[in-house]
């Protein structure tokens, strides 16, 4: 039984090697078998068939992601804290053995990959990720949510992102990002925030200074509020009111200035979280509409040299960098964080459109991919704001 151990560990070193130098179209059963010092036919002994060698590799992989996460989670408590963890921990050990992670990437085009028992691995590993956001929906610590998945899956695929550009472009790696992207997922699952942002603080007493007096308008009448009831409701000085309107009668005006300013703005889609949104679903319909055209992206191109040198990955920049400039001038009012990796943003997003859409391709899955879309928008914004 150890000498058998002993060879299928060789074989299976030796087409770690092979495969992710040669890829596993090109890696042939005698390069394996040399390096395993077998004969060809050798390997056979051991495995059914050169794929059987490649799902050998990946299942080992993710079984020790297993059994490691759950030693990791072991006495945690809180999902905030357990997720927080189980984010680290995935970004280490997709920064390890780059060539183990080169294979387990290039997987994903191989159909019976979704038949095999490294999937049903991979399942096991995700579904301890989807336990912990299910226990903070549970527990009311993450919010917002109609389905763990989702966020599962931006998790997964952001790392999935970044450790793509690491193989192939020799870019930083995720455990140089891990602190980064926990703090954009638990943002996308915090409580409580809003959508109304203003640019400075000037702009926010503004603001106050208006619903205040459209609170006490709306109790006291008009002719019965004063101009200093208005500044104590708002927790402004009296004159702070008198720089922004000059009189009751100009304040009373200017409130449908800034209500109906407001409203026509969500009706219009003219706000700038409303924009991301547009874009985040227009994607979503592109790849719903053109279902053939993502099979070939997600599960054949994404991992491709040639595709990462090729205008379509530069028109894929071109489109990332449409909502980079909307991005970029909610930070300069103040709507969005002003520390943001822009880089880590396009991997969250593309990485976890990418994760949702490979197993709708693979197993005909039936759920609304807009709707679907419609909640990364709230995470990934939620991820974004200020």
């Amino acid at each position: 039984m150890r000498k058998t151990e002993h060879k299928r560990e060789g074989i299976l070193a030796s087409a770690t090697r092979v495969i992710s130098e040669k890829g596993f179209a090109d890696a042939t059963v005698s390069e394996i078998a040399n390096g395993a010092d077998l004969a060809g036919s050798g390997i056979y002994t051991y495995f059914k068939s050169k794929e059987d060698v490649l799902f050998a590799i990946i299942d080992n992989f993710l079984s020790a992601c297993f059994d490691g996460l759950k030693e990791h989670l072991a006495g945690i408590q809180g999902a905030e804290n357990k997720l927080r963890k189980a984010i680290w921990f995935h970004c280490r050990v997709y920064s390890g053995n780059k060539k183990e992670i080169k294979i387990i990437l290039e997987s994903r085009s191989y159909p019976r990959f979704y038949a095999s028992a490294a999937y049903e691995t991979l399942r096991n590993y995700a579904g301890l990720i989807t336990e912990i956001i299910r226990e903070g929906m549970d527990d009311g610590t993450f919010s917002g949510l109609f389905s763990p998945i989702i966020v599962r899956d931006m998790i997964l695929g952001t790392v999935d992102h970044i450790a793509i550009n690491w193989t192939i472009k020799d870019s930083p790696n995720s455990m140089d990002q891990a602190d980064k992207i926990a703090d954009m997922v638990l943002r996308s699952l915090s409580k409580g925030r809003t959508t109304q942002h203003y640019p400075n603080k000037k702009d926010a007493r503004k603001k106050r200074v208006i619903n205040s007096a459209i609170a006490l308008f709306a109790e006291n009448g008009f002719n019965d509020t004063s101009m200093l009831q208005i500044a104590r409701r708002a927790g402004v000085a009296e004159g702070t009111v008198y720089e922004y309107f000059r009189s009751k009668q100009n304040l009373l005006i200017s409130i449908p200035n800034e209500k109906l300013g407001e409203l026509y703005d969500h009706i219009s889609g003219n706000t700038l979280e409303n924009e991301i949104r547009e874009i985040i679903s227009k994607l979503f319909r592109f790849y719903n509409d053109e279902k053939n055209y993502t099979t070939i992206l997600v599960l054949m191109l994404r991992t491709n040299k040639a595709f990462h040198r090729s205008e379509g990955i530069q028109i894929i920049e071109k489109i990332f960098n449409v909502m980079k400039d909307i991005i970029t001038r909610g930070q300069a009012e103040g709507v969005f964080k002003p520390d943001l990796d822009m880089d880590l943003c396009q991997d969250l997003l593309f990485g976890t459109i990418d994760h949702i859409t490979i197993p709708w391709i693979m197993f005909n899955r039936d759920y609304d991919l807009l709707k679907v879309g419609e909640a990364v928008s709230r995470l990934f914004i939620n991820a974004i704001r200020a």
